[in-house]
């Protein structure tokens, strides 16, 4: 099977490989790992309201879980796990009137208090206050309005900042302390063109993140958007691939209300939405889901929202709860002190002596050269008390204390019994050493950042590479208590990979599992890609990358890969398990070398499951930037006059269609979109007799389109609900443009059309990412348009789509690209 590109395009041929195997081949990997499927359900969760508004965060290695109460009771029902897939119930954390009807609660622990921010019924919010994350919490201010789904964040400078929606999208506001928010109010710009709720706010690399929600909960287009920004009040800016995350067909719709948690492995971020299942007794019927999220430099994704199998979150290499005197059987105490284990507080340790004089309780087991580690500390009486890391022997190794008498964070780092790296930095003054604070540290080479509670106070850049070693605690002339403790040989996102990505999906092709193949990665050249993330550049013969896969279903796939070949050209295969199963061949034309390509083919068979895939560099060079995957149905030509009399195997979505004398009519009460075929297209053409439409209106097809929804129903008013391409006719033009829950202009040419009403012949042929418009039956396309994006439309159903006229079809023809 090949795919042969018109005159002066990219030469390129990918095939499919025969059964066997190549001399090298290996078998298929089995890996034995658990397993969890979404949407993931609660035997006690709200009877038919579910667990909408799923909200996640860690105390101390444990998660907590607080979901929207339905809106004919009281009270806050929360779950705790170890694991973000299984899940106790812990009861009613509160049960205070003013939470009837709480919709998305959401909790913050801050010096030994945890704060609960809720909204009654959507009618402004209150703020509940306790000493434990499973209650009770007791109502701590009035009604202080602010709308609905309020979400506060912290700063690295521990101010406070509270989010909720507004009519123009996510607004802010700072907050003095935790219970009392300032009077300005700022627009975020985070807004998706129509009700905007749901906000989560995080921090990363200095740039701050938001994810929001939109536009209706009842509606299969609910969705979640991303956005960055420089600053924690104004000026995001959505991401370029939004949505984020979306689901209106199958297994999983009405996809969002998000929050943002970090996994078991301390490295992994997870993101915790609701989906729709329809319509409850007291409201929108909903439940959890839990799906990765991925980083290419600045930019994120989601491995989501996916349905079938998927492995449960990984866990540190390490870690320990002190939950009972057995517990330090795994550590060994160095210099002077006493350490115990309390198994209601956790550990403990009382030192004396000296300034520089403390003691150490150290786990036996060591990280890696990179790794991330979480700690908890309580100063509780006397001067410091912390952490211990890349302890390699009693002269090499760091500490980071916490000093209750100076009000600071103090780094020192020994080598060959001398102090060779010594930082601090003072705390936020709304900061209270004295209570139990979150010490998280990665470290990644010569770098060691340190955050205590989310905030990162320092970054230190030492003279050599702090490298592995053991963790522990320490305490300097302090009376301390110490929580949960564990490490992780991930930092900054490499879990990722290690990870299986879902397909039918993507793959960034900077997300290669480097312990899967032989080549040497620090010859991998990562280059910016002009939107905050990167593409591997130069990829030479020889190189061989290995991508870790989940395939959902077995059955024909379409592969399609982004790449610029050299100037020679590229030649490679892919490999599964050690297996062929595709080999391609790109020759770049003189003139282009460099230029991006996406390039496909079609009906790969994939085997479910667990799978390590090789891609290898046999001759030439090129740059790599992603991998996709999508299931795959061949097309047999198709046709439709309608002389029948109805519309059977077309898919409604908006608009007033009906069939009268032998042809599809549309009205022009309100825009209209219809869809035929199957998500598995790909190379096709549509030919249809339509209507010139009325002045200002607009007639024509769609191809390619997934992911569609009703945008015009729940007072969403949107006619660009869909992802797809939409070639139509307006006045004396013929216009493309691309949809992705937004419409944007690809390419027009003038054309001269008959009067309003009167009949013309349209014909689309999509081939790859070129596209090509025809009218009134010519050889020559009036429009071409190769779209070389990050992200073209490569698979889909076609269809028809009006909006503000009057519009009549007739004689609709599809068929596969081959078959002009």
């Amino acid at each position: 099977m090949g795919i042969h590109w018109r005159a002066g395009i990219l030469l390129f041929l990918f095939v499919l490989s025969g059964s066997g195997c190549s001399p090298d081949s290996r078998e298929a990997p089995e890996p034995q790992l658990k397993m969890y499927t979404n949407p993931i359900t609660l035997a006690d969760e709200w009877g038919d309201y579910g667990l909408g508004d799923p909200f996640v965060f860690a105390y101390n290695g444990e998660y907590y879980l607080y979901v929207s109460t339905r809106d004919t009771d009281s009270g806050v029902k929360v779950w705790r796990s170890e694991n973000l897939v299984d899940w106790s119930y812990e009861g009613l954390c509160t049960e205070e009137p003013v939470t009837m009807g709480a919709y998305a609660p959401e909790v913050r622990y801050w010096n030994g208090k945890f704060y609960m921010y809720t909204s009654p019924a959507g009618q402004g919010h209150y703020v509940l206050e306790s000493d434990s994350p499973t209650g009770p919490f007791q109502v701590a201010t009035g009604n202080f309005g602010r709308t609905i789904d309020g979400s506060t964040f912290v700063d690295d400078d521990g101010k406070w900042y509270f989010y909720y929606a507004g009519t123009k999208g996510i607004q802010a506001a700072p907050m003095t302390d935790p219970l009392t928010l300032a009077e300005e109010e700022y627009q975020t710009q985070a807004y998706m063109g129509g009700w905007t709720e749901g906000p989560t706010v995080f921090k990363r690399g200095g740039k701050y993140y938001m994810t929001y929600t939109g536009n209706h909960v009842f509606s299969n287009g609910y969705r979640v958007d991303a956005a960055i920004g420089d600053s924690p009040l104004g000026n995001f800016a959505g991401f370029a691939n939004n949505p984020l995350l979306l689901g209106t067909e199958g297994a999983t719709v009405g996809v969002g209300h998000n929050s943002v948690v970090r996994g078991p492995d301390l490295d992994t971020q997870y993101m915790i939405y609701h989906n729709l299942e329809g319509h409850g007794v007291v409201g929108p019927l909903r439940h959890m889901n839990i799906d990765r999220i991925v980083w290419n430099g600045e930019r994120f994704s989601v491995w989501g929202p996916l349905s079938g199998p998927q492995p449960m979150p990984a866990l540190p290499a390490f870690a320990e709860r002190f939950g009972s005197d057995g517990a330090l059987k795994d550590w060994e105490s160095a210099g002077s002190g006493k350490w115990s284990v309390n198994p209601g507080e956790g550990l403990l340790a009382e030192t004396e002596g000296g300034e520089h004089e403390g003691a150490l309780l150290l786990a036996k087991p060591q990280t890696q050269e990179n790794y991330t580690a979480e700690f908890h500390v309580q100063v509780k009486e006397g001067v410091s008390a912390g952490a211990v890391f890349s302890y390699k022997d009693k002269a090499n190794y760091g500490t980071v204390l916490l000093d209750r008498t100076a009000g600071e964070i103090r780094v020192e780092v020994r080598r060959g019994g001398k102090i060779e790296t010594t930082e601090s930095a003072v705390l936020p003054k709304n900061f209270d050493i004295g209570q139990m604070q979150n010490l998280r540290l990665e470290v990644q080479g010569d770098n060691v950042r340190i955050y205590v509670q989310e905030m990162q106070i320092l970054q230190l850049k030492l003279p050599k590479h702090a490298g592995g070693g053991r963790i522990g605690y320490a305490a300097v002339e302090a009376k301390a208590r110490y929580g949960y403790v564990a490490f992780s040989n991930e930092v900054d996102g490499s879990g990722v990979q290690k990870a299986y990505a879902p397909l039918p999906g993507v793959i960034d092709a900077v997300h290669y599992a480097p312990t899967d193949v032989q080549t040497d990665t620090e010859a991998i050249t990562l280059k910016p890609d002009g939107g905050g993330g990167y593409t591997l550049a130069d990829l030479g013969a020889g190189t061989t990358l290995g991508y870790r896969v989940n395939v959902v279903d077995s059955g024909g796939y379409s592969l399609h890969l982004r790449l610029a070949p050299g100037e020679n050209g590229v030649k490679g295969r892919l490999l599964d398990g050690g297996k062929e199963i595709a080999s391609f061949e790109e020759e770049a034309p003189t003139g282009q070398n460099g230029a991006w390509r996406t390039v496909s083919v079609h009906g790969v068979n994939l085997e479910s499951g667990l799978r390590k895939w090789e891609l290898e560099l046999e001759e030439g060079t090129m740059d790599l930037d992603w991998i996709k995957a999508g299931l795959y149905t061949p097309l047999e030509p198709a046709s439709d006059d309608f002389e029948d009399g109805n519309v059977f195997g077309w898919s409604r979505y908006e608009g007033d269609w009906s069939v009268k004398d032998g042809q599809l009519r549309a009205s022009s009460l309100q825009p209209g979109k219809i869809l035929y075929g199957d998500y598995g297209w790909t190379d096709y053409s549509v030919e249809v007799d339509l209507t010139v439409p009325e002045e200002g209106g607009q007639a024509g097809i769609l191809i390619r389109a997934t992911e569609p929804a009703n945008g015009m129903e729940l007072n969403q008013n949107r006619d660009d609900f869909l992802r797809g391409y939409s070639i139509y006719l307006e006045g004396q033009h013929i216009y493309l443009v691309k949809h992705n829950y937004n419409t944007e202009p690809l390419a027009d040419v003038p054309y001269a059309m008959p009067l309003e009403g009167e009949w013309v012949h349209m014909k689309v042929l999509a081939e790859g990412t070129h596209i090509a418009v025809y009218m009134e039956g010519g050889d020559e396309p009036v429009l071409t348009f190769d779209d070389r994006s990050e992200e073209p439309w490569l698979q889909g159903k076609a269809g028809l789509k009006t909006g503000e006229t009057a519009s009549r079809f007739d004689r609709v023809d599809i068929k596969p690209a081959g078959a002009q």
